[in-house]
């Protein structure tokens, strides 16, 4: 009877026993299991593929939200009413727990081109059960509590959308000699043609991805609409305090637009600058009035709001993670920096002729101007600034002064503002889509969209026709003179086909090579008969070797105890209970002898059993000789 078991040479690879080591916490080089995987292994393997997408994907999506990552640290200061960068938290802990997975998958990837048992320990698979269930936990929160995001998540696939198949396509290309090479040594030719048709279904998929993207910066220059302008929010509120005349100056020296603000009206009547509802965030009214922190912006009055300190928070905090590049002579100004009053903002606007956008907040019920905006008009009369560059945000059913320019806060067709003579609109990026955009465009409407505060997205907006946007960080966006990346149609018709073509061509050369290789390693009983008599002498020639010296023979003898020990963890997938003292074997074990080998040994403990002959090595001898 001739066996059909591998070989397993137990050689000086200190790579492979890192590898094993780290994944499956077998340090020693005779422990490299070849034994085919269980189903175990199967199952652990492919919970651990889909956490490692899963976090890939969150990682994406994380990197995305950046844009508003503001508003996130916002609302998380909201919840727990304490300030901190829990942005920079969320994708601190994301990015350790993804390079965490992918160091697993990159060691069991080199498990499976090495041919060895992709064994994982016990704690790492605890670890990726526990990341998976983050991962589902996170991605529930995100859907539930910042629902709005998703529609970032799917306009970054619009601009990346064509280096995101080019990449993929790479990728599974430079995977599929692993997967060929996996697909050869299925035993069942249904569950062969099965995994073949899976595997074809989505290369197919990715190759004619592109006729379903539409992706605006694939467009041709002569049609690329002009750059969008930028409004200032709240002034440069990426670097420097919110709202405070400070902000306002640093945003026009970059060149923008025009600024959008927050008006509050103070007790007594006056309107200031405030976008929250209470002074706690931007101001140390903890300091001057420990016991009104709480209390609304709207019930003191303007001498005692003059009173706090509006930028000292910036340098304490660093909110927009953009201190750094703030120099010292600017710091000093922010720490003197007071709560603007709306007058001063309106004046300052018209000494630079920029436009004014800004949103108005009705007072508290106690406010004697609760209902009563007449304050904010008087205030656009005292400075004496174009009532035209006033952009009066507005709804498309509600009056209007005709002295100030409408901007409408919600999407209506063309023909419908056409009608009420509006020609702006002020809409956040998740109120109006892409194609309205592009009609808005091509009917002479103004669109302006918030909040925009990364190069890729201005980037997507100005391809689309967007007239202006709104953002923090005017200091970034007012430099770019040219989208992130455009190319032309007919380029991108080329480079699509030949990645394409070239990774079709790649994969059949790998089929090629796969079957090549396999069938000359197919098994053969005569050779396999060979080489275990060749084997068979080696060791019989060291064996007498080993009784001519009484201290080898012994030393021999604990180097087999070890092995045949690991023989028998390898065979019931049991770990050895004593300490192996660092004894390596350099010598070849037939796995299919081991136990009959190991019931021998354990007969005699003093020494060899060198009359026992295996049956089927009796057998194979006689195939031999014939």
């Amino acid at each position: 009877m001739v066996t059909h078991a591998k070989l397993q040479y137990y050689r000086h690879n200190y790579g492979l026993v890192c590898i094993t080591g780290s994944l499956g916490c077998r340090w020693h080089r005779y422990k490299q299991s070849l034994r085919d995987n269980r189903k175990r292994d199967f199952c652990v393997f492919g919970i651990m593929l889909l956490t490692f997408l899963f976090l890939t994907f969150l990682l994406y999506v994380v990197l995305i939200s950046r844009n508003d990552f503001d508003s996130f640290n916002w609302f998380m200061y909201e919840s727990f009413k304490s300030w901190a960068p829990y942005f920079v938290i969320l994708l601190s802990v994301i990015c350790v727990l993804f390079t965490y997975v992918t160091i697993l998958m990159l060691l069991s990837l080199c498990h499976i081109i090495h041919g060895h048992q992709l064994y994982i320990h016990p704690t790492h698979v605890i670890f990726i059960f526990i990341c998976l269930a983050c991962c589902i936990a996170g991605t529930v929160s995100y859907s539930e509590l910042w629902v709005t995001e998703w529609f970032v998540v799917w306009l970054s696939l619009k601009v990346i959308g064509p280096f995101l198949q080019i990449g993929s396509v790479i990728l599974m290309t430079m995977l599929s000699y692993i997967i060929i090479g996996q697909w050869f040594t299925l035993s069942k030719w249904y569950l062969q043609m099965l995994w073949l048709c899976v595997y074809l279904s989505v290369m197919v998929g990715l190759y004619i991805s592109p006729l379903f993207i539409d992706s605006p910066c694939v467009v041709a220059t002569s049609r690329l609409p002009p750059k969008p302008s930028i409004i200032g929010h709240k002034g440069a509120s990426g670097i420097a305090p919110e709202n405070t005349m400070i902000s306002f100056e640093v945003a026009e020296q970059y060149g923008v637009l025009g600024f959008e603000t927050d008006v509050r009206i103070s007790f007594d009547g006056v309107p200031f600058l405030l976008h929250d509802s209470t002074f706690a965030r931007t101001t140390n009214i903890a300091d001057v009035f420990p016991d009104l922190i709480e209390t609304d912006s709207s019930l003191f009055n303007i001498s005692q709001i003059k009173q706090l300190d509006a930028g000292s928070w910036f340098i304490k905090t660093n909110p927009m993670m953009t201190l750094g590049s703030v120099s010292t002579e600017r710091r000093t100004l922010y720490k003197q920096q007071k709560v603007p009053t709306f007058l001063e903002y309106l004046q300052f606007a018209n000494k630079t002729d920029k436009i004014v956008m800004f949103n108005t907040y009705h007072p508290s019920k106690s406010n004697p101007f609760y209902t009563d905006i007449g304050p904010i008009h008087d205030a656009i009369h005292q400075s004496g600034i174009n009532p035209k560059k006033v952009w009066w945000l507005t709804n498309v059913g509600n009056k209007f002064s005709e002295k100030y320019t409408p901007v409408v806060q919600e999407y209506s067709p063309p023909d419908v503002l056409h009608r009420k003579h509006i020609y702006n609109a002020n809409l956040p990026y998740s109120g109006i889509s892409l194609d309205q955009i592009r009609d808005y465009w091509a009917k002479n409407i103004s669109a302006n969209v918030y909040t925009v505060n990364t190069g890729w997205f201005l980037s997507l907006y100005w391809c689309v026709g967007t007239a202006s946007v709104t953002s923090d960080n005017c200091h970034i966006l007012s430099q770019m003179d040219k989208p992130v990346w455009t190319l032309l149609p007919r380029n991108y018709l080329i480079l699509w086909v030949t990645v394409d073509v070239l990774s079709a061509i790649i994969i059949v050369v790998l089929f090629i090579v796969q079957r090549i290789h396999r069938q000359g390693t197919k098994y053969s009983p005569e050779s396999q008969s060979l080489n275990w008599e060749a084997q068979n002498q080696q060791v019989q020639q060291h064996r007498s070797h080993q009784r001519a010296d009484s201290y080898r023979r012994n030393k021999r003898a604990m180097k087999e105890k070890l092995l045949m020990r690991d023989v028998a963890s390898e065979l019931f997938d049991v770990e050895p209970e004593v300490d192996d003292l660092g004894i390596e074997s350099n010598y070849t074990v037939q796995s299919t002898d081991g136990r009959v080998m190991a019931a021998t040994f354990h007969q005699d403990q003093n020494g060899y059993q060198t009359s026992y002959q295996d049956p089927s090595r009796v057998q194979s001898e006689s195939i031999v000789n014939l």
